[in-house]
């Protein structure tokens, strides 16, 4: 109940500012708004974890890895936006194109600065989840002393770090956007997410059962078609990053508390539901109800 709340409650406050960014109102009262926004959504979350805590160590570990950083990353990366359209030079293209690369080059050195740890988002690995993503784990990494005090309450070595990366990449996506404009282009990244016809507003989790359940079944292209390739399909048709499907199966055989087919045995239960409920409902040949 807890994480689909949260969902919840985070997409209502994405829709609320998409509508402030698109107003009118001047930029410095735009970000105030929209800050003050996901100021009181991550302290209502915060509130929430810190009264209630979790079951396990392995949705302390999923919260602070995936969910958390999520909340977070909007935080960074409207900051980060209002510095960017704040700082951004007055005066002919090519001023505010080499201002643009200079930026897309932090990213980037941002990026390899922190390589290792990129590279653990990007893939999916879960090996160093418990130190990463579970508060008091000790983490000896060098690469983590510049990390900010934490919370101890609400923050572990790596949560601060995902949500960096997610809000620097949605950083980069506006800014090549921006650069495609200039150059009298459509973006990129506006024609993938056109491409996207649905968000998938569950757990990506799910959507990884959804797809070796397709696979493994050989429901697509008579089962000629490659787990790579049926992967591949989901991400461009919902507009999201699964990772490595090999690495996040893992997560789901890990499971202790809920069943390995979690997904799949709620899309059964609440088919099986639906179908008693519409039988219910249908007339019998004298006309009275079931």
């Amino acid at each position: 109940m807890r994480k689909n709340t949260f969902k919840v409650l985070f997409r209502d406050l994405r829709g609320r500012l998409k509508v402030i960014v698109a107003s009118e109102v001047p930029l410095v009262e735009k970000f105030r708004e929209v800050l003050a926004e996901v100021a009181a959504f991550l302290k209502q979350v915060r509130d929430q974890v810190t009264l209630v805590g979790f079951d396990s160590v392995l949705d302390e570990v999923y919260f602070f890895k995936f969910e958390k950083p999520e909340f977070y990353a909007l935080q960074i990366y409207h900051v980060s936006l209002f510095g960017l359209l704040n700082g951004r030079p007055v005066g002919v293209p090519e001023l505010l194109r080499a201002y643009y690369l200079d930026e897309l080059r932090f990213i980037d050195r941002f990026f390899k600065q922190y390589a290792f740890l990129y590279e653990y988002y990007r893939s999916g690995f879960t090996e160093m989840d418990e130190l990463l993503f579970v508060r008091g784990a000790e983490v000896g990494f060098p690469l983590l002393q510049e990390m900010p005090v934490l919370d101890m309450k609400f923050g572990t070595a790596g949560d601060y770090f995902f949500a960096k990366f997610m809000a620097y990449e949605d950083l980069r996506d506006y800014i090549l956007g921006e650069l495609a404009k200039l150059d009298g282009l459509q973006s990129p990244v506006l024609l993938e997410q056109s491409a996207a016809r649905f968000e998938w507003s569950g757990e990506v989790i799910n959507l990884v059962e959804l797809g070796y359940g397709i696979w493994l079944s050989g429901q697509v292209g008579d089962g000629k078609v490659g787990l790579g390739e049926i992967f591949n399909w989901l991400e461009e048709s919902f507009g999201l990053e699964i990772g490595i499907p090999a690495n996040r199966f893992r997560e789901i055989k890990r499971r202790k508390r809920l069943s390995r087919t979690h997904f799949m045995d709620l899309c059964r239960e609440v088919l099986i539901a639906y179908m008693d409920e519409d039988d219910a409902y249908r007339p019998h040949k004298d006309g009275r109800l079931n």
